[in-house]
């Protein structure tokens, strides 16, 4: 049964209008074997449980504390007190101790605001299923459906397979978000199931691509013909990042990897780079692997970018 098969995931967000056409139900699962360095969802790279810390939600340690008295490691001390977030007086929050944590969780579970929280949620199809069947009549007026995001997806094969073959049997339009790096006998097992690839493609040169995602690209270029192949559908995205693959070389290249699959391809969405991700980083306790002078590409780029994959023949779009 499909509710007995389980997965990692970090969240569902309802009412998204930004991964696949119409209003969706995006499943984000946890876990990724790329490493882009712009990465705006850092809590879906690993697969394991994080720790993170979302300090608006304290409630402080002069009412309450119990996270420290909850660490084993005691990895966790008082901070200085400081004017509250939201406005309402002086407040003093935990200060963590990365070095020290074990990510053992006990003062994630022990803390009544979930201000300390577990990135990682372990549910089922069904789980899921009954979240996405909430939103079933918003699908039918937009066009929209369900986005099986991450994370890479793929990369836990068994549950996003059932997954989409119960919103298939349900009716629901998938959408597939995906690196394009997982074995290819996978994607030809769940395209049937799959009615839009969400498609990136960040570099084509092998040797770069594994310098800024830590993975080559020779089996997500593979991948993507095989797909359109069979008859799969894509909307390519091409996330434009300053100084690292929005070169004349790359956009040249992707454009016409583009072209040589163009039958299969709906949209190239042109993604310009953005911060909206930095502040998780802080949340997790990392750091943010781009530099602060890194900024998004002007306007001005983007319309001459978008040109030239116009005047490759491509159905282009700046999102």
């Amino acid at each position: 049964m499909s509710e007995e098969i389980f997965g990692n995931i970090y969240d569902i967000q309802k009412f998204s209008v930004h991964d696949g056409p119409g209003i969706r139900t995006d499943v984000f699962t946890k876990g990724c074997p790329l490493r882009c360095l712009w990465c705006h969802s850092p809590e879906s790279q690993t697969f394991e449980p994080d720790l993170a810390w979302m300090d608006i939600r304290c409630i402080g340690m002069e009412v309450c504390g119990l996270c420290e008295k909850a660490c084993p490691e005691g990895a966790i001390s008082r901070g200085e007190p400081k004017e509250s977030l939201k406005g309402d007086g002086m407040i003093t929050q935990p200060v963590i101790d990365r070095a020290k944590c074990t990510t053992c969780l006990e003062c994630a579970k022990a803390c009544p605001s979930s201000a300390l929280y577990n990135t990682l949620r372990r549910v089922s199809v069904e789980d899921c299923m009954k979240s996405i069947r909430q939103d079933a009549r918003f699908y039918a007026k937009s066009g929209g459906g369900v986005t099986i995001s991450g994370g890479e997806p793929m990369s836990q094969f068994e549950f996003t397979l059932a997954l989409a073959k119960q919103c298939r049997a349900e009716g629901f339009h998938v959408a597939l978000d995906t690196t394009g790096f997982a074995p290819t006998e996978h994607y030809m097992e769940i395209l049937p199931y799959v009615n839009l690839f969400l498609y990136d493609l960040k570099c084509m040169d092998s040797e770069k691509s594994k310098k800024l995602v830590k993975v080559p690209n020779e089996l997500i270029l593979k991948n993507a013909r095989e797909i359109v192949k069979a008859g799969g559908r894509l909307q390519v995205r091409y996330p434009i990042i300053p100084k690292l693959n929005d070169n004349e070389q790359n956009i040249r290249a992707t454009a016409e990897f583009c072209v040589e699959i163009k039958e299969g391809i709906d949209v190239v969405q042109l993604l310009p780079y953005h911060r909206l991700g930095a502040m998780k980083y802080v949340r997790l306790g990392r750091k943010y692997p781009m530099s602060d002078k890194v900024e998004a590409p002007p306007a001005e780029f983007m319309q001459k970018v978008l040109e030239t994959f116009k005047s490759y023949g491509l159905p282009a779009q700046i999102s």
